[in-house]
């Protein structure tokens, strides 16, 4: 014998409660204008120091491999800033 298909009656609760929460989130004063970014020095810094990744015989290569993805990432997050005009163009990059 299955089990009745018909949902549980508490989800309408929850349903009204996410809605509300929803509201109460995005009906917030709006934030002061965010400070300016600009590009490191080196994006993979903080992670480097953590040490070589537990890859046996393969530490140098991961570690390679992160350091551009790291690299990349911050360039992706500094165009999206730069599309958003929140860059600082008075570093030099």
């Amino acid at each position: 014998m299955s089990r009745s298909r018909r949902r549980p009656a508490n989800t309408t609760k929850k349903a009204a409660a996410d809605r509300a929460a929803s509201r109460r989130f995005w009906s917030g004063e709006a934030v002061d204008d965010p400070a300016l970014v600009h590009m490191t020095d080196d994006p993979s810094a903080m992670v480097v120091s953590l040490g070589d990744p537990p890859l046996r015989g393969r530490e140098r290569a991961a570690q390679a491999t992160f350091v551009l993805v790291y690299r990349r990432a911050a360039q992706l997050a500094l165009l999206a800033a730069t599309a958003a005009g929140l860059d600082d163009d008075s570093q030099p990059t």
